[in-house]
């Protein structure tokens, strides 16, 4: 039953994040204007925008779900310390990595904020899958996220 939790809780994050993608970034980078190259128009970029966004939040959940799948079924500890597997959940990182570096060269690059759009890309990638492996990973992993000892016990 815990596991349903769990998953529940990895979607929850993926629609939180699909809100700040979908929504709040979009209004942000509107408020800011930043100057698009040749004809292209505000809508069109953001249009972009989103799309590379969404992408970013979707290869973090998916390596959320991995390290999840991975953690629940062929890991058997039961210690409460870090597992010994941090290296696959860093390795996992470079998923949303990958995401990020790919919506990064290849949404249309604005002439003022590269910045912010940048780091509206980072944030999309990298939070979701932190966020829900230390909050969201099973017992026998749960400690195995950078921080999440401490997190968890605040």
């Amino acid at each position: 039953m815990k596991s349903i939790g769990y998953i529940f809780g990895i979607f929850s994050v993926a629609v939180l994040f699909l809100f700040v993608a979908y929504i709040l970034e979009p209004m942000l980078l509107d408020t800011y204007q930043p100057n698009l190259p040749g004809d292209l128009t505000m809508e069109q970029w953001l249009s972009s925008f989103q799309d590379w966004a969404l992408i970013c939040v979707g290869a973090a959940v998916i390596a959320s779900f991995i390290w999840y799948g991975f953690a629940g079924k062929v890991i058997k500890t039961n210690y409460e310390k870090p597992s010994g597997k941090r290296g696959l959940w860093g390795f996992l990182f470079l998923l949303p990595a990958v995401a990020i570096v790919l919506s990064i060269f290849l949404v249309e690059e604005t002439e003022s904020i590269p910045w912010l759009v940048y780091l509206c890309f980072v944030v999309n990638g990298f939070l979701p899958y932190y966020l829900a492996t230390v909050f969201f990973s099973p017992l026998s992993v749960k400690y195995t996220p950078i921080g999440a000892m401490q997190i968890r016990r605040f």
